[in-house]
């Protein structure tokens, strides 16, 4: 459990208006949720579910929404009461301002990406080309038809001498890229 001297502000942040929008048949867990002032408890995610009922009236032409709990049913609201005063937030940290400095440029410090070599090219080509290509395959057993054109399509252009088939067991002697692709109609 924590205990803590203040949760928040005063909730809400100013009056509301909300006549006419409170239905007459239902009893409040807070009558007078609508003037501002100190949360009276707060209670964890852990017992949150075991506190609601069956039950919840949407107010027509807002956002408010009245849940049935055991303690009666409770307001919640997105957004068109939210507060449009802009508000000043303010905080002091004290100390060493150089071992402040040196922590803030450790955490900017961007590490810049080596430059990839010629393997390493290969291997990320290959993946992702294998990713779509298995990708591309299992379309392709759904549809017959577009499955033997583009059977039909990488015969003629393997015969036309556009490509050439590379082994698992890359020799390194030519360089080789995987082109990732589709079949298109």
């Amino acid at each position: 459990m924590l205990v803590v001297d203040k949760i928040t502000d005063l909730t809400p942040v100013k009056n509301l208006n909300v006549k006419g929008l409170i239905p007459e048949n239902i009893n409040l867990a807070d009558d007078s949720f609508y003037v501002p002032g100190p949360i009276d408890c707060l209670l964890g995610a852990e017992i949150f579910s075991e506190l609601l009922r069956s039950g919840q009236i949407r107010s027509e032409n807002t956002n408010l929404i009245f849940q049935n709990t055991v303690f009666g049913f409770v307001a919640s609201e997105s957004n068109s009461f939210a507060d449009t005063e802009a508000r000043v937030h303010c905080g002091l940290i004290k100390g060493d301002l150089n071992q402040t400095l040196k922590m803030f440029w450790e955490l900017e410090n961007v590490e810049v990406e080596k430059t990839k070599n010629e393997e390493a090219i290969f291997c990320e080509s290959r993946d992702i080309a294998l990713k779509r290509l298995n990708a591309l395959w299992t379309r392709l057993i759904r549809d017959p038809q577009n499955l033997k054109l583009y059977r039909d399509f990488i015969h003629e252009y393997d015969q036309l001498g556009h490509m050439k088939e590379v082994v698992a067991e890359y020799d390194n002697s030519e360089v080789a890229y995987y082109m990732p692709h589709h079949g298109v109609l």
